[in-house]
């Protein structure tokens, strides 16, 4: 392990990060998607920093294949859109640029972001009014204060093959701890999907989740519902997707977060008892988990994975009828028609089986 230092105000050298090399961390660079190493090798090219970040690091550091590879850089969004034609900027809070690639027949999508700033608000160039600091653009050492969990704030640099960890989260992994970056109870209130990706991060890693992290749950788990429904929406299909939903899905509801996100589904479970509620789980998103697991299975579409999540409910259904209930019985959740009619079918193929 090597440390990087800087210099303090008063001219002093502090340290600022833990650098762990290849003889440490033992990552394969063949690893990591090839596209993805070859957009940290033109933003390079151009001079500018770039590293893989996030849950794909927490991945290989754990033993575990990433689904995705994201990347973070010091070129503006503008920049990197001019350096991959193949791209398009998003979002309105931050922007960020979606990367586009074909591999194998099939495109695929890689999410390159900018070094977000910690200041809350400064002024916009050239203009009065003051801007969110979702839309200012700072240094690495700044973006690490902006990521949920310790484990999820390394930055991997596969041509120097090493890891710069600014706030212990390669420890904690080693350690099997699930921390959050700031105290709990300010981490959930600055972000409340936080609490459901704790839950999901547990579930990955196998680490238990600490008394302090359970009881900010439990403290702030109402406050899911003044998320934004489209956001929860995305994180729960995240979820399906992930090969661990069952396990994710009894903790968010034995922590009764699923009472806030999912009331409904929440509802039923409850009323099936707990012996017939695990087997409802086992039988619906553990089903889910074996066939996102198994690579023979192919791409599981959203709609069959809702179907999945539907699954424990027993009742009658009219196709005229079970799509409308399917978006009621989601909601906060906001499927689409489309997703709605495709989980329908399978229903109802399952019932008459």
């Amino acid at each position: 392990m090597l440390i990087r230092y800087g210099t303090s105000p008063e001219g002093k050298p502090v340290k600022k990060a833990e650098v762990y090399t290849a003889e440490d961390h033992h990552i394969d660079p063949a690893l990591i998607d090839v596209d993805a190493r070859k957009i940290l090798r033109r933003l390079r090219r151009e001079g500018f920093k770039a590293f893989i970040v996030g849950g794909a690091v927490r991945d290989l550091l754990t033993g575990l294949r990433p689904k995705d590879f994201d990347i973070a850089t010091d070129a503006f969004p503008r920049r990197i859109r001019k350096i991959f034609r193949n791209s398009r900027v998003i979002g309105r809070r931050f922007r960020l640029v979606h990367i586009y690639a074909q591999r194998d027949g099939k495109q695929k999508i890689l999410e390159v972001s900018t070094f977000r700033s910690s200041q809350s608000e400064e002024p916009r160039r050239g203009r009065k009014q003051k801007q969110k600091s979702d839309n200012i653009y700072g240094r690495m050492e700044e973006d690490v204060w902006r990521r949920d969990f310790t484990l999820n704030a390394l930055y991997y640099c596969p041509q120097r093959r090493i890891i710069i960890d600014f706030v212990g989260g390669y420890r904690d992994i080693q350690q099997g701890k699930i921390c959050t970056l700031i105290p709990p109870d300010a981490s959930f209130g600055e972000d409340p999907v936080r609490m459901i990706r704790g839950i999901k991060y547990a579930e990955l890693t196998g680490f238990p989740l600490p008394m302090t992290v359970t009881a900010a749950i439990k403290r702030h788990r109402h406050k899911l519902a003044e998320c934004p429904a489209a956001r929860l929406t995305e994180e729960v299909y995240k979820i399906l997707g992930s090969g661990y939903a069952a396990g994710i899905f009894l903790r968010a509801y034995q922590l009764r977060l699923l009472e806030v996100f999912m009331p409904a589904l929440h509802k039923h479970w409850r009323s099936l008892g707990r012996r017939r509620m695990v087997e409802s789980i086992r039988t619906g998103l553990g089903v889910l988990d074996q066939r996102i697991k198994n690579d023979s299975a192919g791409e599981i579409s959203r709609g069959s994975m809702l179907a999945y999540l539907m699954k424990s409910f027993s009742r009658r259904w009219r196709m005229d009828t079970v799509v409308d209930w399917i978006q009621e019985t989601c909601r906060p959740m906001i499927p689409s028609r489309k997703e709605s009619e495709r989980a329908a079918r399978l229903l109802l193929r399952w019932i008459t089986a």
